[in-house]
């Protein structure tokens, strides 16, 4: 099944919100996709990577970098971008389910900031519906998909929506095995959310100089994610991810945003089944 063959492929995510994308096995190593009755495929990549020091910041720290999926027939779990989701529709293009997810907070800065209150890390649940084609190439196809999620440990930081599209191709003119993928997406989020993270209280403010601010709900942030992958055998790879986010709206007026530019850098090693 497609899908099948759609798991052997190494996501890209995206952070902080971040941006995610989907890569697959090389020319080379495709012939040898296992054959028969197996339900079960899947991948794993782990890596290092460099995110901002909260959403706005201007400064950066190094993070872990951790992506998976594991599917049985068309049904998967899937890991990427600090989310866990889990397909509960058996269908090749149509997905959808709940999810579980993370948002990091904000603590230990060294601006102004430092005088609010700390934002403690968040647990969230919702869920997300997809459309996925994949080529009779498994390495080339696109992806569209919304989710949606809302706090229910940790900050109580609102409701968030994503909408994000990405497209995968082999360039075999490159290298064989070389796969890159490409993906845009869009952030929309509740004025909770939005005052929890961009908002100036009065008593923040008197700490701190900030005027108070209180924004409200709309897009956030609109991203661009490039990834490639090069694959060095049929079960490993390597690869490089890259996101570029330009905050938007109330997010990008507040005081709280230092740069409105955020960017993503990351490099993985990955393992296919």
């Amino acid at each position: 099944m497609k899908i099948a063959y759609l798991a052997l492929s190494v996501a890209v995510v995206l952070a902080g919100a971040q941006a995610q994308t989907d890569t697959t096995a090389n020319g080379n190593v495709a012939s040898e996709t296992p054959q028969g009755n197996s339900h079960w495929a899947g991948y794993g990549s782990l890596g290092a990577s460099l995110i901002p020091e909260y959403e706005g910041a201007s400064a950066y720290i190094l993070m872990p970098y951790v992506e998976g999926r594991l599917n049985y027939d068309n049904y998967y779990a899937r890991f990427e971008g600090g989310a866990l989701r889990f397909n509960v529709i058996d269908s090749e293009s149509w997905h959808a389910g709940p999810l579980i997810g993370f948002r990091r907070g904000r603590g230990n800065v060294y601006n102004a900031l430092r005088s609010f209150k700390h934002l403690d890390d968040t647990e969230t649940a919702g869920a997300f519906f997809e459309w996925e084609h994949v080529a009779e190439d498994p390495r080339s196809g696109e992806t569209v998909y919304i989710a949606a999620d809302n706090a229910v440990y940790g900050e109580k930081g609102g409701w968030q929506v994503t909408l994000r599209g990405t497209a995968r191709r082999p360039i075999e003119a490159i290298n064989p095995g070389f796969i890159v993928s490409l993906t845009g997406d869009l952030s929309w989020v509740a004025g909770s959310y939005a005052r929890t993270y961009y908002g100036v209280t009065p008593t923040a403010s008197l700490a701190s100089g900030y005027a108070p601010y209180t924004p409200g709900e709309g897009f956030n942030r609109a991203g661009v994610a490039l990834s490639v992958d090069q694959f060095l055998s049929r079960h490993f790879s390597v690869g490089a991810r890259g996101y570029y986010g330009r905050m938007l709206g109330d997010a990008a007026s507040s005081p709280v945003t230092n740069s409105k530019d955020q960017f993503f850098a990351g490099v993985v090693a990955g393992y296919v089944l």
